[in-house]
């Protein structure tokens, strides 16, 4: 029986409800218990789930109070089997998931300790009746920055998790001509232009820090096993670590899906590690994009031409090459590139 047409205005109440393990095996991803994780492959194996949620647009947030394990404890081993709507992420609609929301069997507390802002707590405490609340901490983890967000500009400007790498709005400015905060969003996005248009006329190269990923990652502290090193039972794990701490640096990668993960993992170490990119940090403005089918090769094209083209593309191709052979399309061997790490493209 086929599902029910889905009103593309009203997504939530028309998409077929599954439990999002199921949503996710279609697309040949399920992640491992977390028994099975070791301490070694924790990390990747997060972070490789957190960026498969991004890919059918469902983004974490308030999750710093939980350390890695625990978070994905709870994400693969209980939140995977609750039910979800299937919306085709075509639809362009997105879920955000509280990691201390109150409806999902964690503390208020929670939220209230870590999370709060000073007005929200007196509001709730006035709306509670409450006359002490829990003290104010730290959260444990340094983990809510770094995770993917939803394209375009967020929603709540003024909210401190929204610009999570740059100056936030002046706490004086007039916040009531501009409520969201567009201006400034479009004057940063503007100055960022402007920034490269004036490199693209000096030509100025030292200006734009030309450096090697390899060398920015050591010089934060992070570095990587040869892949002669890793065993195929972590080579996955480690893959997606370093990927998300490539994405950290702006530094994306697509066209994977004809590489295998020790492939691509190999493919990064050899050359995307040490070939010179322009390595903003994080910026939702800029960043740099490897494609492993880019070089312009005749062994690329072809790769291009057997798995990534469209039909107008290979069209096209043709009537520009007339002499290249257009190989059969095939579907690609792996299953990876509708969950990698996301830049501003």
């Amino acid at each position: 029986m086929s599902d029910p047409e889905i009103d593309p205005l009203d997504p939530l109440e028309t998409a077929p409800r599954r439990p999002a393990r199921e949503v996710f095996r279609r697309l040949d991803y399920e992640p491992l218990p977390s028994a099975s994780v070791d301490d070694f492959q924790l990390r990747g194996r997060l972070w490789e789930l957190i960026y498969a949620l991004a890919g059918r647009r469902i983004y974490l947030h308030h999750t710093d109070h939980l350390t890695d394990r625990k978070l994905y404890a709870w994400l693969a081993d209980q939140w995977l089997d609750e039910e979800m709507a299937d919306i085709p992420p075509e639809l362009e609609w997105n879920c955000k998931v509280d990691a201390s929301d109150f409806d999902n069997g964690l503390d208020p507390i929670v939220w209230l300790r870590f999370f709060a802002s000073e007005n929200e707590r007196k509001e709730f405490a006035a709306e509670h009746n409450l006359k002490s609340l829990p003290p104010h901490e730290d959260p444990p983890c340094d983990r809510d920055r770094w995770l993917p967000e939803p394209p375009g500009i967020p929603e709540d400007l003024d909210d401190a998790d929204s610009f999570p790498f740059e100056e936030r709005p002046d706490d004086d400015s007039d916040s009531d001509s501009d409520p969201l905060g567009l201006e400034k969003a479009d004057a940063e996005i503007r100055a960022e232009k402007e920034r490269q248009q004036q490199l693209a006329l000096t030509g100025d190269e030292k200006a734009r820090e030309w450096e090697r990923p390899i060398d920015r990652l050591q010089r934060a502290g992070i570095s990587f096993l040869p892949p002669d090193e890793l065993t195929d039972e972590t080579i996955t794990a480690k893959l997606w670590e370093l990927l998300h701490d490539l994405a950290g640096q702006s530094f994306y990668v697509q066209h994977t899906d004809h590489l295998s993960d020790r492939e691509l993992y190999t493919a990064l170490w050899t050359r995307g590690l040490r070939n010179e990119a322009v390595l903003p940090g994080r910026s939702r403005t800029n960043g740099w994009l490897y494609d492993c089918v880019g070089t312009g090769s005749e062994e690329h094209t072809q790769l291009w031409l057997r798995f990534y083209t469209t039909d107008e593309e290979r069209a096209e191709h043709a009537r520009q090459w007339p002499n290249d052979s257009i190989p059969p399309r095939e579907k690609p061997p792996f299953h990876r590139d509708w969950h990698l790490p996301q830049g501003p493209f």
